[in-house]
């Protein structure tokens, strides 16, 4: 079976494990020894990839076929491995070599002098070198923390900053104070709704509009609702902003009456949900937060489609870094709004089921839980 190695940025390693998995759900995935190397085996074209890597938050490339190699192999046996891969992978076209780090400097390794070796491997086999604009770039990531190195023709840029937090909310025109980090907004996107042909995202209660933008940028339809005025019309400016309007639709109503309010057309798109319900001094209405999740959870099932999946974010009392995995099944969770039980049997009664539960640092007095639910078919 044909393995790949996405390799993902650092700031929540096991959120762009999950993310990279939903918008690559054909593949199995499975960590290397490295936390940062998500090894992914099986087949799809390489556009899947290319659009995968392209509105994702959490990945900076993912190299085609891979050449894994572990310090216990040896140098020669790493340009062996890399030589036999040139001539077994070719391309047409000018070529470049990339290379980028994972956690520091890994001893007695020059990534200089390792991209000049492949360089020359290339030139050897009648490439034509452009160190500034080539067709194909062949990667190589040195992981010193791990010890390993992984090479392969990229796909991606290797970048540490994903581009989108030029979109950060107080850039926007129309903002709160409490407004999600658009890498966070993105990553929920594309944990609910999957690759972006699989369907639509739907902002259940949108405030100034974070999902909706990152849905609509990365190319996806979206739709958010919210019962404020106000808040519909500051997400539409910030819509025309982004320039993003003509993928994005919102509507002004009530996320626990879906069924009536959401046109049929628009029922038949969703397979994303995202939820990140404001509370205390920025919240509306009289429900009870946990009364209120599950009041949208079962609005929200009632036009679910077949695969649909709904992300929530709630605030909890500070877990502390919990960046590496996701939390276990048993773990205690302390919500700052209800207890935990309650929210858990909301989803199981209203048609869902949790399939992954991971924390965010905030503060030292705040943390943030995301959820992540699948539809269960109702019989």
């Amino acid at each position: 079976m044909t393995s790949h190695v996405a390799s993902l940025r650092g700031w929540h390693v096991a959120l762009a494990r999950a993310e990279i998995s939903a918008l690559l759900p054909e593949m199995a995935a499975h960590r290397l020894s490295a936390r940062r190397l998500l090894c992914l085996e099986g087949s799809a074209p390489v556009q899947r990839f290319e659009e995968a890597v392209s509105c994702s938050s959490g990945c900076q490339a993912i190299l085609l076929n891979a050449v894994i190699w572990s310090v216990e192999d040896g140098l020669e046996t790493l340009f062996q491995r890399v030589e036999a891969y040139i001539e077994t992978y070719p391309r047409t076209g000018s070529v470049a070599v990339r290379s980028w780090k994972h956690e520091g400097k890994m001893d007695g390794m020059s990534a200089r002098e390792l991209m000049r070796k492949f360089g020359g491997m290339l030139s050897a086999q009648s490439y034509s070198i452009d160190l500034e604009t080539p067709d194909h770039r062949l990667g190589m990531v040195i992981d010193a923390s791990a010890g390993v190195i992984v090479c392969g023709w990229m796909i991606g840029t290797g970048d540490e900053s994903d581009g989108i937090s030029s979109r950060r909310a107080t850039d926007r025109p129309f903002f709160k104070p409490v407004s999600l980090d658009p890498r966070l907004a993105r990553l929920a996107v594309n944990l609910a709704s999957g690759p972006l042909q699989r369907g639509a995202t739907l902002d259940l209660m949108t405030g100034t509009g974070g999902f909706v933008l990152e849905a609509a940028v990365s190319g996806r339809q979206a739709y958010g609702i919210d019962l404020d005025p106000e808040m519909i019309e500051g997400a539409q400016r910030n819509l025309d902003w982004a320039n993003a309007s003509s993928q994005a639709r919102l509507f002004h109503g009530d996320a626990t009456t879906l069924d009536n309010l959401l046109p049929d057309d628009v029922k038949q798109r969703i397979s994303g949900f995202v939820l990140d319900p404001p509370y205390g001094r920025n919240s509306q209405g009289t429900l009870a937060p946990v009364t209120l999740i599950q009041a949208v959870l079962n609005s929200s099932s009632s036009v679910a489609g077949p695969g649909a999946h709904f992300v929530l974010i709630v605030p909890i009392h500070p877990y502390g870094e919990y960046g590496d995995e996701a939390l276990p099944v048993d773990a205690p969770i302390h919500l700052l709004h209800g207890e935990w039980h309650d929210l858990e049997a909301c989803f199981e009664q209203t048609g869902w089921k949790i399939e992954g539960r991971w924390v965010e640092h905030v503060h030292a007095s705040l943390g943030r839980l995301i959820l992540l639910a699948s539809s269960v078919p109702r019989g």
